[in-house]
Parts: C-alpha cells; structure tokens; sequence
C-alpha cells in the first residue's frame, strides 16, 4: 500500500483533477471510524478510459469546469481496516471511492463481495448495474434483436446483458479492427455478432454506447420507424443532434445515468452462473500500480483503443 497507518490514524493519498488537465495529489489524516463509519482500504481498482479521457480534457457535459476540483474515478474494491464492530474488520467489499487509497465511508456505502466473487468480477458489476439500468428503461421485450453501438466497456456489458435477458440476437458495432479482434474472443451467454456496421435491417431498439455525435447519427440511421435509440451513461457523450430521421420516423430518444440500484443488482451478479472468464480476460489485459500515479493514470486515461491492451485499465495498490 502507499500510505502509511499509525495506531488509530490513517494518512490517506488522493489523486483528484484539480482543473481540465491537472491531476493533484492530497495527502489527509483520517481519524477513527464513527459508530456508523467503517475505514476501508482500497485493494483494486481501475481506470474506464472512455469516461476519465473526458474528465481530463474537460469535455464530459455532465462535468462542466466550475465542478472542478472533481475526482474523476468510480470503481473500488476495498476491505475494511477499522470498525467500530471490530467483527466487520477483514471483510471485503465494493464502493465508489474514485482514485484514493484509504477512506471513511458510512457503512451503509459498503457492498460486501461474497466468497469466491474475483476482484476484477466485482468491478464489473458496478458498471454492468449501469448497462442493466439502460435496458430496463428501454423495457427490451424477450427474444427482440437490439443494436450496441461501441465497443468499449460499457457497450460489451450492455451486449452481455442483452444476451442473458432477451434471448435475441445483439450486434455489437465497434470500428476499430483491434478492438473487434478483441471482443471476438468473449464468449457471450447467447448470439451476439461484432462488426463494423449496423448491417442492413434496421432495429427495434439501439444502444449508444459510444459516447461520440458520430454514433448518435448511426444509431438514428438504423433504428426502424418507431423503435428507441438510447443512450448509455449519457453524461460523457458529446453534443448530439436529433436529425430529420429522428422526427419522420416518429424515434423515442431514452438517457441514462448510473444505475439508482447498485446494490440489488449486485446482489444477483455475484450469485449468477453466467461463465464471465473471457469477459474478464478481455476487460483486463494491463495494469499499473497506485504509487506510479499521476504518469500512469494519465497515459491510460489519454490512450485511445487502438493503445489498450484491453477494455480496462486494472490499478493495484
């Protein structure tokens, strides 16, 4: 670990962007938990390269620059250090810390991870509770083919989500070559086809998941007369234009967020039988280290898909 604990205390690293293109770090000394807090220890985390490039540019609509200082990270697999229950120490679970190695957090805030549950299968869930949130919105009837528009994290877990609860076909459009190999080798629990068009038959519902005004125009272009186009984690897309497509054929625009319910659906990801080996192989193919930060982070958190090995960057501390 990269800090430092002394009897009761904790000094505690924190990398937050300061402004557009400035990440700082912050050292704090936390005290003992509360009653109600728990001293968590983060053991893994990683870097969605998608949503953090905006965060660095100062580009993600949802995060304009008089938000900043703004912790640009989302995804924690912790233990816990300190408890006022000192049967709680030792446990491990998922929370939402961003890029910090220690944290007093309510206990509440905590998802504990089952035994037998990896890391890396952890922090997928917590994205994949957003994808399932952008399905149900788009309430996908069983055995309907869907369109996924980019194959990044976001968009593989929306495809595999399709897969587990519609039974129907899903193409999944990526174009960058490297990143098609890549998402070929994933095993889907049922039929989903990667390509680098839409094809010729357009859907009932399509996913954005690429987060670029490109995309926005494809996915209006293949959706049929009153079908959905939805937008997956709509607060880094760019700016998008509804085209006159959009109006003649009578589309219905859907936006999503986070998901308002991490912990039940966790609750079902961590018991489900889904075999997510070569999702997790794929999603995980680099690491760095918590103390090589901010050079790291930032090499990562620029790099486009053609320089990623894989769909996420693991971070170990």
């Amino acid at each position: 670990m990269s800090t430092e604990t002394e009897s009761r205390t904790v000094r505690a690293v924190e990398w937050t962007l300061q402004a557009p293109g400035r990440l700082d770090r912050a050292v704090t000394t936390l005290p003992a938990p509360t009653q109600e807090e728990v001293l968590v220890a983060t053991q893994v985390g990683a870097i969605s390269p998608g949503t953090e490039r905006t965060l660095v540019h100062g580009t993600n609509p949802a995060v304009p620059e008089r938000s900043y200082p703004y912790q640009p990270g989302y995804l924690n697999v912790v233990s816990i250090e300190q408890a006022a229950d000192r049967t709680l120490i030792g446990d491990r679970g998922v929370t939402c810390l961003g890029h910090r190695d220690y944290a007093l957090i309510p206990y509440t805030r905590f998802i504990r991870i089952p035994f037998g549950i990896t890391d890396e299968v952890a922090l997928l869930g917590i994205l994949a509770a957003d994808a399932r949130h952008a399905i149900e919105v788009a309430a996908v009837e069983r055995d309907e083919d869907c369109l996924v528009i980019g194959g990044g994290i976001m968009g593989v877990l929306t495809a595999w989500e399709l897969s587990l609860r519609t039974k129907g076909a899903v193409r999944l459009v990526e174009n960058n070559a490297d990143r098609r190999r890549l998402l070929k080798e994933i095993v889907f629990p049922s039929q989903v086809k990667v390509s680098d068009r839409p094809g010729r038959y357009p859907f009932h519902t399509t996913f954005d998941c690429a987060s670029t005004s490109a995309a926005f125009q494809v996915a209006q272009d293949a959706t049929r007369a009153g079908g959905s186009v939805v937008v997956v984690a709509d607060g880094s897309h760019d700016a998008y234009i509804l085209s006159s497509d959009f109006f003649s054929k009578g589309l219905f625009l859907g936006k999503t967020d986070s998901s308002p319910d991490l912990r039940g659906f966790l609750n079902e990801w961590f018991v489900r039988s889904d075999n997510r080996e070569t999702l997790v192989a794929a999603a995980f193919r680099h690491e760095v280290r918590f103390d090589e930060y901010p050079q790291a982070y930032l090499k990562c958190a620029l790099s486009g898909p053609a320089d990623q090995a894989g769909l996420l960057t693991r971070v170990l501390y």
